[in-house]
């Protein structure tokens, strides 16, 4: 996966507060969080939230592709993203949630 990053800080790149758009153009929402795999310094997972009183849900990052305005693009469509286990609020999944995700992405 290659992220074409435009700023940064002395961690990485920043993804949190990029837009979020699947593979049709269609909008999912706001990066708030990045999952990392254990021990790895490249995003796994973004948590984005769909704004709106909805739950966020995670997003692979594999496939996805960053526009010259920042915004980031998924491989995933609009539908599916919601169809996703959501988001639990914290930092680290655990094994269950890393297995939940794998299923339902290796699905499409």
């Amino acid at each position: 996966m290659q992220y074409r990053t435009t700023d940064s800080s002395d961690l990485g790149p920043i993804y949190t507060g990029r837009k979020v758009f699947d593979a049709h153009g269609l909008a999912l929402g706001t990066i708030t969080d990045v999952v990392y795999a254990d021990g790895e310094y490249e995003p796994q997972y973004l948590v984005v939230d769909p704004g709106m009183l909805r739950r966020s849900h995670y997003v692979p990052t594999a496939g996805a592709a960053q526009t010259d305005t920042g915004d980031i693009v998924v491989a995933w469509d609009r539908d599916w993203f919601r169809l996703s286990p959501p988001a639990s609020g914290r930092p680290v999944l655990t094994g269950r949630q890393r297995r939940d995700l794998a299923v339902h992405y290796a699905a499409r």
